[in-house]
């Protein structure tokens, strides 16, 4: 496993995927986790103010604008001492069976937001297969759980 640990953000990811962060400072910025097939997670962190389920919305909005038989289900739920807000969405592309979820949350500081996106992918980890959401969650669960500035 890979760590990040800049800017009060902390997240864990497997060895073989890339990252970047982009503008990344203690107030705002974004990373970006790839795992060169098409699977993606995207941490931004705003300023306080911005309003989560606004942004949550917002993109929802953009997915529903190029996948129209989306199936979403609302998010709302408490996961590591955060009210986290968002949407799971289903669709298909290429014949394939996607998901995306985004989620997002305030601290009083910062607002996050975490979107990621997977076709129904397998990677072999430990000689294991493994489902590239799993992965996906797993690296969530390591920035939710992990020094978020901020955070209460």
């Amino acid at each position: 496993m890979r760590e990040y640990d800049k800017h009060g953000v902390y997240i864990c990811y497997p060895d073989n995927w890339d990252m970047k962060d982009a503008w990344m400072n203690r107030i705002d910025g974004m990373v970006q986790i790839t795992n060169g097939d098409g699977a993606f997670w995207i941490l931004k962190k705003y300023p306080a103010g911005q309003n989560p389920d606004e942004i949550a919305e917002e993109a929802l909005e953009v997915m529903r604008s190029e996948y129209q038989d989306m199936e979403i289900d609302r998010i709302e739920e408490i996961m590591y001492e955060k009210y986290v807000t968002g949407y799971s969405m289903t669709f298909f592309y290429l014949d394939l069976m996607n998901e995306a979820r985004v989620l997002t949350f305030d601290t009083g500081v910062l607002t996050y937001v975490i979107f990621w996106q997977t076709g129904n992918q397998l990677i072999i980890h430990a000689d294991k297969e493994i489902p590239t959401d799993s992965v996906l969650d797993a690296i969530t669960v390591s920035f939710l759980r992990g020094k978020i500035a901020g955070a209460v």
